[in-house]
């Protein structure tokens, strides 16, 4: 994600792919591919500002540091490619970058004799790792996927060549979730989402500071009754060191809560979970439609079929369909029904779902903890307040199931 600053905040560079591609027609992409043998040429990762013991820890640690280092310079190679903006130092006093770039998309491999005939230093330091998006093993079409920003240098604008790209252009993240929204933008669920993860970002640096992954934890299973099964997912919304607790209701006919890890571990334990007690997955409900939440719901969706259900405006970031309730609404699609109750504050899609006879309460973000790898948008304190006496008043003893470990930063009920 290639941004720079705009009159309104940051936006972001996107592309349109051609109506005609088998993959992905008529949509808008960031820039990018994938990482070719040469972009771990050792000499090439000497150019790099960034070293590959830095770059494998800034990704979260899950790859070596040789590879995590080729996916930087594969990002900076492919934005070369794709859009003419190149995130290096020239440092040969002669040579014609256009040029340069037609022989890179003639020959990808040249980029390190490229790099050595224009003395380049990379600027791998731009680079801010975001998110792993892995599809599931189920799916025919796989792949792999590592989301960077990155600030554009200066006044570069994007210059488009090749059959790739028919159109581009500079989009503040909400202003594209909501052509989406419209009708009038097609966006990929990964590309929809890290739009959602930086659509409060203010700059570059705040994205560094609270969006970077960070070691990635075990997946966890964690019994709370018989009827309620937590599954602690360690990426939500893709970030490493971003733990999302779905949770699965039910005894045979289960409603999935909250699966926001798309990397697939979090969704195939919690399939097997389902499995080693002889039942099936009929919905996936969500509390609130923040990337940590929602994220890999699509996965699980075109899996096995269901749908997907949220409070009311809670597809808007979303490019497939959702099935909206309300306030008083109860879900009861699975063994154990789920009563809806609205709790807008944070945003104005959230819900609880409150189990059962009311022993439990799954309650997402409401008790302040948030994604522990993200920038939130601006809280009604006082619409939150009165969603918490909402809740506290229709489930009273209800033990609050949060969808974060970690402190509490807000109001929250102490008898959770």
């Amino acid at each position: 994600m290639l941004l720079r600053p705009g009159p309104d905040g940051p936006e972001a560079l996107l592309t349109r792919r051609p109506a005609t591609m088998a993959f992905a027609p008529d949509v808008h992409v960031f820039p990018g591919g994938r990482v070719d043998a040469a972009d771990a040429d050792p000499a090439l990762l000497d150019r790099s500002v960034v070293s590959p013991i830095a770059a494998a820890a800034a990704m979260g640690g899950d790859l070596e540091p040789v590879a995590a280092l080729a996916a930087y310079v594969a990002a900076i190679r492919e934005a070369f490619e794709e859009v003419g903006i190149l995130l290096a130092d020239v440092g040969a006093s002669s040579g014609d970058l256009a040029e340069t770039r037609r022989r890179l998309l003639a020959e990808p491999s040249s980029f390190p004799a490229i790099a050595a005939d224009l003395d380049l230093r990379l600027r791998t330091d731009r680079l801010v790792p975001l998110s792993r998006w892995v599809t599931p093993p189920t799916l025919p079409r796989r792949f792999d996927a590592r989301f960077f920003a990155a600030a554009v240098p200066g006044d570069a604008d994007a210059d488009l060549v090749g059959d790739e790209v028919v159109d581009h252009g500079w989009h503040r993240p909400t202003d594209a979730l909501a052509a989406m929204a419209g009708g009038s933008f097609g966006l990929w669920l990964p590309t929809a989402m890290t739009l959602a993860q930086l659509e409060h970002a203010a700059s570059i640096e705040a994205i560094r500071d609270r969006l970077a992954p960070g070691p990635l934890g075990p997946v966890a299973v964690v019994p709370k009754c018989d009827e309620i099964v937590g599954i602690r997912m360690p990426a939500g919304g893709g970030v490493a060191g971003q733990p999302i607790d779905a949770y699965l209701v039910g005894r045979r006919r289960f409603v999935l809560i909250d699966p926001g890890d798309p990397t697939g571990p979090g969704l195939e334990r919690a399939r097997a979970e389902v499995a080693s007690r002889a039942g099936r997955i009929v919905a996936i409900a969500i509390t609130i439609a923040d990337p940590d939440h929602v994220s890999g719901a699509e996965a699980l969706r075109e899996q096995i079929g269901v749908d997907v259900i949220t409070g009311p405006g809670g597809g808007r970031s979303l490019p497939h369909a959702v099935r909206e309730v309300r306030d008083g609404d109860v879900v009861d699609d699975g063994d154990v029904p789920l009563r809806v109750v609205a709790t807008p504050g944070q945003r104005g899609d959230a819900l609880a779902f409150v189990v059962g006879e009311g022993r439990f309460a799954v309650t997402g973000d409401l008790d302040g903890r948030r994604g522990a790898r993200s920038i939130p948008g601006r809280v009604d304190e006082a619409e939150l307040r009165a969603s918490i006496a909402r809740l506290t008043e229709q489930a009273p003893g209800a033990r609050w199931l949060s969808a974060h470990p970690g402190p509490v930063h807000g109001p929250f009920d102490p008898r959770r």
